[in-house]
């Protein structure tokens, strides 16, 4: 059985930065994680099962939770995405969803409720339970109007190994925001003091002209809302996760190639170094976030060691924005696994490899 404890549950979807972000972790400080896998197909494989495989390959084998990532667009006619289709249909894809759970012993499930019938999603609790492994409830308010009284419609469902996931979607801080979440934590606690609640979101921007030449940092609002919220709800079992510094996957067409970008995250915010107007490189941004005062406490991990070789000029640093992308999440991932620590560790345990 696997314990829901207060741990950092960073949501992340099958996409290279995500994938490339954890692989480079040291196994301690994934550890420290309970990851939301979104699971989608990966890429152009013709296969589903390469989803898996690029998941072992990245996290490992340790516990992970499981869902499907109903963000996922695609109109090929691949097998991986006939299987994938299949998977959300809500009368026959739980019965092949608990099938794909069953096959991987550290997939923690989510339970498939959104638009399945009562009696399925019974049966899918008692498979779960079956299983030993825990299970979760993950509710997404980009798909419910009214998310409270969505949650409490399953609160029969829920017992001491169930993990209740709130994802408030793509939102910045707002009061309107918090005091929604304030309302629906107090029902849920009032129904049990033992419960177990993540919190979770994402808010890393789709703009970035206000950031150009350090104009500001931006706030990562889910820590914001969630440190508030924890101030009221301390007592209880309440734990925090976001979305890595990434974003659901978004399909409104390309626009133009976006500007050369290196993006620092600190406990707190994201520091956003491009310049329109003098034209940085990779390699410009990347010596400017180096000599801020922040970079003083950055974490020994391969996503800093990416920037301080491509601020040097060096071989083997970052080219491209996918590795840049790469570079943020996995400096995110430690910082908020480690967060409130007394002295964040400067240097993980477990060998780092110089990535030349």
């Amino acid at each position: 059985m696997t314990e829901f404890t207060n741990r950092y549950y960073p949501t992340v979807s099958l996409r290279r930065g995500e994938m490339r972000a954890f692989e480079k972790l040291p196994e301690s400080e994934k550890q420290k994680t309970l990851p939301v896998v979104l699971l989608a197909p990966w890429l152009n494989s013709i296969k589903f099962a390469n989803t898996f495989r690029i998941i072992e390959k990245s996290i490992g084998d340790q516990p992970i939770v499981v869902d499907l990532d109903r963000y996922y667009q695609s109109d090929s006619p691949l097998e991986s995405r006939a299987y994938f289709w299949s998977l959300l249909q809500p009368s026959e894809g739980p019965a092949k969803w608990m099938k794909l759970v069953e096959e991987h012993p550290n997939y923690i499930p989510c339970i498939q409720h959104l638009n399945v019938a009562a009696e399925i999603v019974e049966t899918q609790v008692e498979w779960a339970q079956s299983l030993g492994r825990g299970f979760c409830f993950r509710f997404e308010s980009d798909r419910h109007q009214d998310l409270r009284n969505y949650v409490l419609s399953h609160l029969k469902h829920i017992d001491d190994n169930t993990l209740v996931i709130i994802d408030f979607g793509y939102s910045d801080y707002s009061e309107s925001l918090r005091l929604e979440l304030n309302d629906l934590l107090e029902q849920l606690f009032d129904f049990s003091s033992e419960l177990r609640v993540v919190l979770t979101g994402s808010n890393f921007p789709n703009d970035f002209s206000d950031f150009d030449n350090f104009a500001s940092s931006h706030q990562i609002a889910s820590r914001a809302l969630y440190s508030e919220l924890k101030t009221q709800f301390g007592n209880y079992n309440l734990f925090y996760g976001d979305w890595a510094s990434t974003k659901p996957r978004a399909y409104d067409g390309r626009g133009s190639a976006p500007l050369p970008r290196i993006d620092y995250p600190t406990a707190s915010a994201w520091i956003i170094a491009r310049s329109k107007d003098e034209q940085w490189s990779l390699e410009d941004a990347s010596l400017r976030i180096t000599r801020l005062p922040e970079w003083a406490d950055r974490p020994k991990v391969w996503g800093t060691g990416m920037i301080e070789k491509t601020a040097l000029g060096r071989p083997g640093g970052i080219t491209t924005h996918p590795e840049a992308i790469a570079v943020r999440i996995n400096i995110h991932l430690f910082i908020q696994a480690n967060y409130g620590a007394p002295t964040v560790p400067n240097q993980p345990k477990g060998r780092w490899k110089d990535p030349i």
